[in-house]
């Protein structure tokens, strides 16, 4: 690989190609790729749960392995994970992109490293909204979700998680209403089908998490 190469961090394992295809239709054709992910060690969700399933009640991500199962991982463990495969790529691509948009401290890098949550929370001042709509993947999540947003934005959240049949993200679209200015979809696991279905369901303009940063990391090559 070269220097000009572009890499992801998933939480969960990569690759996630229910979310990197989508992303690199942004990009040329040709662009080389590293992608990893902080659960690539792991050979099944059990595994996972033993080692880092969050106490009740403590702040956790919700991702994918690459048999597409779901798994809950604590939020605290997930940070450590993830810097580690930052470094482990970070020699040879140009720029990072981190395949979550839940929060993150910052993540020391020779390159730049994006992450999903400042990118949206940057987006959506530039928008400025007056009534915020945030769907997030589940209804555990809502304190950290509330923390997440409500410092800045007047919010109403509900929970749909995009690895279910679909009809999960339709209920909290709904829940929604049209009394939302802006939609945000709180996961980079929602696609661009999941969000049409948001839009057309709320009437709200609607900022999903992989294109924005796709759209972010273009712009630095």
């Amino acid at each position: 690989m070269s220097a000009d190469a572009v890499g992801f961090v998933t939480i969960g394992q990569a690759p996630r190609t229910d979310v990197t295809p989508e992303i690199l239709a942004h990009f040329p054709d040709d662009t080389e790729v590293i992608e990893v992910g902080g659960l690539d060690g792991y050979e099944d969700a059990a595994a996972v749960e033993a080692d880092l399933a969050p106490a009740a009640g403590s702040p956790q991500f919700v991702t994918r392995l690459t048999d597409g199962s779901e798994v809950i991982v604590d939020r605290a463990a997930s940070h450590d994970l993830v810097a580690e495969r930052i470094t482990d790529i970070e020699d040879d691509v140009s720029v990072i992109g981190l395949l979550c948009t839940g929060s993150f401290p910052d993540l020391e890098a020779a390159v730049p490293v994006l992450t999903p949550s400042s990118l949206l929370h940057a987006w959506t001042r530039a928008i400025d909204p007056g009534r915020l709509g945030v769907i997030m993947p589940k209804a555990e999540q809502a304190e950290q979700t509330a923390d997440k947003w409500a410092d800045e934005f007047d919010v109403v959240a509900a929970a749909g998680t995009p690895y279910g049949d679909g009809h999960e993200v339709s209920e909290a679209a709904d829940e929604l209403g049209s009394d939302v200015d802006l939609v945000v979809m709180d996961c980079i696991g929602y696609n661009e089908a999941m969000r049409e279905t948001v839009r057309e369901r709320t009437g709200a303009s609607v900022l999903l998490g992989r294109s924005v940063l796709a759209k972010t990391m273009t712009e630095l090559r």
